[in-house]
């Protein structure tokens, strides 16, 4: 059980013979015995006990404990004294080597066993914990972010290398005094708890933006005991934000351009409707922005708005501009843009579901429209916005084979088949709206 190497330093022949007997029989091993402090130092380097008895007075010139000494500094091998030596100076010169175990001759064996076991297991955990450490700190200083770390008081305590080189400061400089006091400009960024993004001074004299977490150091009692501090350099990820904030705006303003293109293509194989697009559009968006539909559905809802007659281009003009009725075959032909408007946009890719909104702008919460018959929760909700707009622009708008029949006809329209044919709550919406004043066709402008 007891497999440790031991290394007996005894001037004395006999007391030397009885430790080495008195060990064997607790089961260690002597790797070896000697009577001088240089030659326990000598064999201490070449046998690398496990552990050294050490005697105080020993013959020639070095004592005990300054064989100790070099032995602790060069070696780290933990030794225990074994003396008749207890006055206070040669106690304040033995602790000065750090010593494992202080035993006074005579001892006992239990003693003794107590004592070297107790050294094996201290010695292992200090070297357990001094290895953690240098992990730790090598760990830190090898790390790409900057990291330092204050104690309770909030004084540096640790610095990396990353961080001397970022901040242009040196370690001894800072160990020891606040982070206000190195980074007085921060407002707190840097000792408050959390992420955070801040900007600071580099060592070439330019403020450059951060992302910095500060965390806590908590012991075993729940105390806090400190504070690290990480922060990495945040200038690249900033930049190439606002590049692609810039190239989504563009295709954001590309797109609309393409829209607004499409838009006016239709328009013109239909000059005498010119405007009911942009009107249709406009009215959507105030609908659905009223319900508290979010940007991002709204900008969607208004693009498919801008584009819902945009299979007209396939009807031909002089059906478009008839002047009088529509016979059951133009009507049917006319039917036919909603299918052929998503057949043109179902290949573009939009965020949203712009060809599907187009598709069933004609359709019905009855299931008495067009092209598919769909009812209800079949139907967008986007479309049965565009539904609304479209009839109620539509009736109180000029058409080539009639007048406007006028808003008052065409919100009277939307109220009559409230539930039937139009979803209620847009309807509803959509009444308040003219009724209010928030809308009004005029203010949106008729080509």
């Amino acid at each position: 059980m007891n497999s440790r190497r031991i290394l007996v330093v005894e001037d004395e022949a006999i007391v030397a013979l009885d430790i080495q007997n008195r060990l064997k029989h607790m089961g260690y091993e002597t790797v070896g015995v000697c009577a001088t402090g240089e030659e326990a130092v000598d064999k201490a380097g070449k046998l690398k006990p496990d552990i050294i008895l050490m005697d105080i007075m020993l013959e020639g010139g070095m004592d005990g404990i300054e064989a100790a000494g070099i032995i602790n500094e060069n070696f780290g091998i933990p030794v225990i004294y074994l003396t008749a030596y207890a006055d206070q100076k040669t106690l304040e010169r033995a602790k000065i080597t750090n010593p494992f175990g202080y035993i006074i001759k005579p001892f006992e064996d239990r003693e003794l066993q107590t004592t070297i076991e107790m050294a094996v297991y201290k010695f292992e955990t200090d070297r357990k914990l001094v290895l953690s450490e240098r992990w730790l700190a090598t760990t830190l200083k090898s790390l790409g972010e900057a990291v330092v770390t204050t104690g309770e008081d909030g004084c540096i305590q640790f610095i990396n290398p990353v961080a001397e080189t970022f901040l242009g400061i040196d370690v001894d400089v800072v160990i020891g005094r606040t982070i206000q006091e190195v980074f007085p400009q921060n407002n707190g960024c840097l000792t408050t708890l959390g992420s955070h993004s801040c900007r600071m001074p580099t060592s070439a004299g330019a403020s450059v933006p951060v992302e910095a977490n500060v965390s806590p150091i908590i012991d075993d009692w729940g105390n806090n005991i400190g504070k690290v501090l990480v922060f990495r350099d945040i200038s690249e990820r900033v930049k190439n934000e606002e590049n692609l904030q810039r190239y989504v705006a563009s295709l954001r303003g590309t797109l609309a351009a393409t829209v607004e293109a499409l838009a006016v293509t239709a328009e013109k194989r239909d000059p005498y409707t010119a405007g009911h697009q942009q009107r249709v559009a406009a009215l959507a968006h105030a609908i659905a922005a009223a319900q508290g539909m979010d940007d991002e559905r709204l900008e969607g809802l208004r693009v498919a708005g801008l584009l819902h007659d945009i299979g007209k281009i396939y009807i031909p003009a002089e059906i478009l501009a008839k002047p009088s009725v529509l016979t059951s075959i133009e009507m049917g032909l006319i039917k036919t843009h909603s299918e052929v408007g998503h057949e043109i946009l179902k290949n573009i890719p939009f965020p949203w579901p712009v060809a599907d909104m187009v598709l069933q702008h004609h359709e019905r919460i009855n299931g008495t429209g067009y092209p598919s018959g769909l009812k209800d929760d079949q139907l967008l909700e986007e479309s049965r916005i565009l539904a609304v707009a479209d009839v109620v622009e539509a009736m109180s708008s000029h058409r080539p084979y009639r007048a406007s029949l006028g808003l008052a006809r065409a919100l009277e329209e939307i109220k009559r088949n409230r539930d039937v044919l139009y979803d209620p709550a847009v309807v509803d919406t959509c009444i308040e709206l003219f009724e209010s004043g928030s809308f009004a066709f005029e203010a949106q402008g008729r080509a």
